[in-house]
């Protein structure tokens, strides 16, 4: 004959607000990462796509190719391209465009520059968003365009 003990098998109120509230706080955190982080890494790898477009139309065209970034209206665009390749990224996001002082137009608008030989005048743009970063690298020497 089996023996029968007279315990308690459930959860305190305690241990279940405990758990709600640490689940809580994680879907918080999770939310918030899988929202934003996409938007910063399709951005960044669009300025990548774009600037790698600019340096295949510079070698195929054999002429120098200007790639353009104005930093307050968020958007960058391949000069003398068709007027709809102007891009933006989303408003949520700061942009800052590292150059040489030959590309920089105004304060806000600068470019790196292409040539037929696969070369540029190197530079690089940081998209950040919440304190999070992505840099899109171009050398100078090779023209190769990295995202860190």
């Amino acid at each position: 004959m089996p023996i029968l003990r007279s315990g308690n098998k459930g959860f305190t109120l305690l241990e279940v607000l405990l758990v709600l509230i640490i689940g809580g706080l994680l879907m918080g955190v999770v939310a918030t990462s899988l929202s934003e982080g996409p938007v910063l890494r399709k951005s960044s790898r669009e300025v990548a796509a774009s600037l790698r477009h600019a340096r295949a139309q510079a070698v195929m065209r054999q002429q120098p190719t200007l790639w353009k970034m104005n930093v307050q209206e968020k958007r960058f665009w391949i000069d003398g391209g068709a007027a709809d390749a102007d891009r933006q990224f989303s408003t949520a996001i700061t942009a800052k465009i590292n150059t040489s002082a030959a590309e920089v137009d105004t304060a806000k608008q600068g470019g790196i520059r292409f040539f037929p030989d696969g070369s540029s005048t190197g530079g690089s743009v940081e998209l950040t968003h919440n304190q999070q970063t992505y840099k899109v690298n171009v050398e100078w020497v090779t023209g190769r365009v990295s995202i860190q």
